[in-house]
């Protein structure tokens, strides 16, 4: 890169800051930099998707500008008759000189442009949603300094990249729109550091959550954000996933303490140190948790942990109807009584988990809480004893475990529920799975009518969700081949989205939204709210390189 130009990065991040004070001096710098015709005569300045090098001039003053003009509402480089729909990126000719660069790099063997690894990584069964097209490249670096490398070269050659991590996210998270490189994080698996003093860890991006668990045994200490057991670290962050233990332990953005990032030209951050609390500057950690892989690629982790309770007991309780089931976790969670995870399944669900036949044991078909109670034996035993006074008038049955096999029993009926419905699905039947959140007083209601929509669609369908703090998933198991049942099931998950924005809830709890949640972004926070994020985007990756497509799109 040239001085010129990271002098001109230099100013347009203070411009970001004093935007009013600098205005002038930016657009007659812009003016000189693009060699383009004053504002309104917009028809002087060109572009060309051939080649990045003849556009990067271009587009890295427009993205500057577009971030002071969106404030001050005057001049501005991107106007109607010459933003483009698209972000620009390199041609044919330049993702060849990129894959060979790639290769001389990182090796033959650490990038793959093998047919079935693109449709593998360009492609999932989970999504609602997938795009038109798959990754042009697959690159497998091994360190941080490999995935700085590629992020130098697709940045030298305008080529987008798509991270990668376990590929069970389900809203085309990790979907290639604009082909690119995809970066599959599966070699950086490792524990790096173990503090045990001070109860936190170091980790790659590709370590699965189950996996990291595994390893902490010796030490009394566990990582405790339990999402789908496919899931990995790399991808909890992008997403800010959380999972059945939310209620007591929060979600994912609680647990990371700092990340070592790659950004979209390479250069490496590290977002803080290691101390519990910091007021260190701005909250870089909290930008990239939940930013789904659009600012940079997140290489390491350091994760907070936490000492594995003494005690724990598995409680399962039945009721007639769905409402009372609803109306009894709001007064739990009213009365704030201590429980580590409040789980619901409807009646579908059950079905489901008996048929097929996971578990070892036969349940009531019935709507069902799971509870989990931790601390220590006294504390287990007092929350469990107003758990009953709490919840007896709404209630059917209850079933508390004995002892830690029964309790593993008891709690996998819940965790097998998703598995358990895509088993009985037939061939080229789909799981569509979708989540929202409301405030805890819309739960009974959002529950109940969303309930009643999901079993008139005639299909195989269910609600479960992390019901404990509001947040619940509607599994719906159709056949995507039939175009009249993919537009039905379609319009009942958005009218579920729909409703939970009417009651001042979110568009996703823990999923992301990715490209298939876009539209209700917008719905949800507004248009000025995405338009900032989407500033905080150009300010770090003004070519739009890093996971395009997703959260938002280039122009509304």
């Amino acid at each position: 890169m040239s001085s010129s130009s990271l002098l001109f990065r230099s100013r347009a991040s203070a411009r970001f800051l004093h935007r009013n004070l600098f205005y002038n001096r930016t657009i007659s710098r812009a003016l000189h930099q693009t060699n383009s015709s004053p504002p309104g005569r917009s028809e002087k300045v060109e572009f060309s998707s051939s080649s990045p090098h003849g556009s990067s001039k271009f587009v890295k003053v427009a993205a500057g500008i577009a971030i002071v003009g969106a404030g001050v509402g005057a001049y501005s480089v991107f106007t109607k008759s010459n933003t483009p729909d698209k972000p620009i990126y390199g041609s044919n000719a330049d993702f060849k000189k990129a894959l060979r660069e790639l290769q001389e790099k990182l090796g033959d063997d650490q990038v793959s442009t093998d047919e079935s690894d693109l449709q593998q990584h360009g492609y999932s069964e989970w999504s609602s949603v997938n795009a038109e097209r798959l990754p042009v490249a697959i690159a497998y670096p091994r360190s941080t300094e490999d995935v700085s490398e590629i992020a130098k070269v697709c940045h030298k050659y305008r080529l987008p990249m798509n991270p990668y991590s376990g590929g069970s996210s389900l809203e085309a998270n990790f979907a290639a729109p604009y082909g690119g490189v995809t970066i599959d994080f599966m070699a950086m698996d490792q524990i790096i550091n173990l503090h045990e003093e001070d109860m936190d860890v170091v980790v790659q991006p590709s370590i699965q959550w189950q996996e990291l668990n595994q390893k902490l045994e010796h030490t009394n200490l566990f990582f405790p954000v339990d999402p789908g057991p496919s899931a990995k670290i790399g991808g909890m962050v992008g997403t800010n996933c959380s999972g059945t233990n939310a209620m007591h332990y929060g979600t994912m953005k609680d647990w990371v303490i700092n990340l070592t990032v790659v950004l979209a030209d390479g250069r490496v951050i590290k977002t803080r140190r290691r101390p519990r609390k910091t007021s260190a500057g701005y909250n870089l950690t909290g930008l990239f948790v939940g930013s789904e892989g659009t600012l940079g690629l997140v290489t390491e982790i350091t994760l907070k942990l936490s000492p594995i309770p003494e005690n724990t007991r598995v409680g399962v309780v039945t009721f007639s109807d769905i409402g009372k089931a609803a109306t009894a976790a709001s007064k739990m969670i009213r009365r704030g009584i201590p429980v580590q995870c409040m789980e619901l399944m409807d009646d579908v669900q059950m079905s489901v988990v008996n048929r097929a036949g996971g578990t070892s044991r036969v349940w009531k078909e019935l709507p069902t809480l799971f509870f989990k109670f931790s601390g220590t034996k006294g504390q287990v035993a007092d929350s469990i004893n107003q758990t009953k006074e709490t919840i007896q008038p709404f209630a059917d049955t209850f079933e508390f475990a004995k002892d830690e096999d029964e309790a593993h029993t008891l709690w996998s009926a819940r965790k097998e529920a998703l598995w358990s419905m895509i088993a009985l699905g037939d061939e080229g039947s789909s799981v569509w799975t979708t989540d929202v959140a409301v405030p805890i007083s819309s739960l009974r209601e959002i529950i109940e009518t969303s309930k009643k929509e999901i079993d008139d669609l005639g299909v195989f369908a269910g609600v479960i969700g992390h019901i404990g703090d509001g947040n619940f998933h509607g599994f719906i198991l159709h056949n995507r081949n039939d175009p009249d049942e993919q537009k039905r099931v379609e319009q009942c998950v958005h009218n579920m989205v729909e409703r939970a924005l009417e009651m001042d809830g979110s568009c996703t709890g823990e999923h992301g939204i990715g490209m298939g949640k876009k539209d209700f972004l917008l719905r949800e926070l507004g248009y000025d709210t995405v338009d900032v994020m989407r500033n905080l985007k150009l300010a770090l990756d003004p070519h739009w390189l890093l996971n395009p497509g997703k959260i938002f799109d280039f122009k509304n």
